[in-house]
């Protein structure tokens, strides 16, 4: 069970690493032997500015430390959640490392889609600023 903790925070952190601070207190409640190991990341230098936010996905538990929001940690944990427990429909059988896997491709998925809208939208929104300033241009010299 140690392993499947291990690789839920190394996907957790690949995910989202804004949580990667300096030290990211990760524990398995779920394992014989409740450890608790620290990793170093050189993601920020600043240490967060909340105690420790306790978050579950699929029955893992898994201490974090966050300069962000409590509500908003909790909320993309419940996410990852949601996520996990769809791919588990779909495929009952399917090992917790291997949902973990599909989860993080269909948050990807989901990123990689968003940003080619928002460079889309910034495109037009280029295109119209463009168009506007031209007229602007045009009305100023009659």
């Amino acid at each position: 069970m140690a392993a499947v903790s291990d690789l839920m925070k190394r996907n957790f952190l690949l995910i989202f690493p804004m949580f990667a601070s300096p030290e990211v207190a990760v524990s398995s409640q779920n394992s014989k032997a409740s450890s608790v190991e620290k990793m170093r990341t050189s993601f920020s230098g600043e240490a967060p500015s909340q105690g420790p936010i306790n978050i579950e996905i699929h029955g893992q538990r898994l201490t974090i430390r966050s300069d962000r929001d409590r509500a908003f940690v909790e909320g993309l944990a419940e996410y990852i959640d949601s996520k996990v427990a769809q791919l588990q429909d779909a495929a009952p059988a399917a090992p917790f490392d291997k949902l973990l896997m599909l989860a993080s491709m269909t948050v990807a998925e989901e990123l990689f889609e968003a940003q080619s809208q928002l460079r889309e939208l910034r495109n037009q929104l280029k295109a119209r600023s463009a168009v506007l300033s031209d007229l602007l241009d045009e009305c100023e010299r009659l």
